[in-house]
């Protein structure tokens, strides 16, 4: 679908504000079998982008770890909790557990999680468009829409179905 991250950039930035308006007025839809649509959108996205050649979750966002993720994954790179969390780690603005810099130290040259079986659990969720409360989760989606082809692609084929339907 976009052969080029840059390719990805520029058709988001030109329908940005469409599909965020879109997703904001979604809960006033009725949009018949939505989340079962949603989940075949989801499906179709990860057949046509490959997310390695792409990576820009893991260069420009940081996933929210839990108390276990921080757990398992600092005993797999032979850390202690706290030197793991000294070193990586930090809290935001809201309390959140999140990496003090990006792109994520895990992510290799080759746009690979080097810690891929034992990654956080917000990295296995993402990009949270096969949740079933799609519509509950608009604000995540909108904030993924400019970071993430998955979830611009699954937003833009919803829109156009919605759209296409009246």
């Amino acid at each position: 679908m976009y052969k080029t991250l840059w390719q990805f950039k520029k058709e988001m930035k030109l329908h940005l504000q469409e599909y965020t308006t879109f997703l904001r007025g979604l809960t006033r839809r009725k949009v018949k079998g939505l989340n079962a649509q949603v989940r075949n959108l989801h499906k179709e996205a990860f057949e046509v982008i490959n997310c390695s050649q792409c990576a820009n979750c893991c260069k420009t966002m940081s996933p929210t770890y839990t108390l276990s993720d921080v757990k398992r994954i600092s005993a797999a790179v032979g850390m202690t909790q706290e030197s793991y969390r000294i070193k990586y780690l930090k809290k935001d603005e809201t309390g959140d557990i999140v990496h003090r810099k990006t792109p994520c130290h895990f992510l290799d040259a080759d746009n690979r999680c080097s810690i891929y079986e034992i990654r956080p659990s917000d990295c296995r969720r993402y990009p949270h468009t096969q949740r079933k409360d799609f519509v509950f989760q608009r604000e995540v989606h909108i904030q993924n829409i400019a970071e993430c082809p998955i979830t611009f692609h699954v937003v833009k084929k919803l829109n156009e179905m919605v759209f296409t339907k009246k």
